[in-house]
């Protein structure tokens, strides 16, 4: 069983997904993700992406420090084969992570003009 390729995890506004390819097979293919924090030191499994059939995972609720180290794999299983797990880079949310830009809503009042800004979404 060929293992994922591509694996690239990226964040817009703290929404974390983990992607990756994978070629089409004969039997449908189900995938598992697990995550390494740096403090932990070692992979435990994404419970939300555990014998999933989807190629993305959504990570926005694993990552409990923005500033630290975190690291992702994600193996294929088709039948009773399995893949290698294939490991991302290290990926820091404080720094590799993207914020966009906030709303503004600009009003006028008499003669004052008040700027609304909201959060990103």
């Amino acid at each position: 069983v060929p293992p994922p390729r591509g694996t690239e995890v990226t964040s817009e506004n703290f929404n974390t997904v983990l992607r990756w390819q994978y070629p089409s097979m004969s039997e449908p293919p189900r995938f598992f993700v697990e995550i390494k924090p740096y403090i932990l030191g070692s992979y435990e499994t994404v419970s939300t992406c555990v014998n999933i059939s989807a190629d993305f995972c959504d990570l926005s609720g694993e990552i409990k420090e923005p500033s630290y180290s975190h690291w992702f794999r994600v193996k294929a299983v088709v039948g009773s084969q399995q893949s290698e797990y294939v490991e991302t880079r290290e990926f820091i949310l404080q720094k590799h992570g993207k914020i966009g830009p906030p709303k503004l809503d600009l009003s006028r009042h008499s003669d004052q003009i008040v700027v609304d800004i909201y959060n990103p979404v």
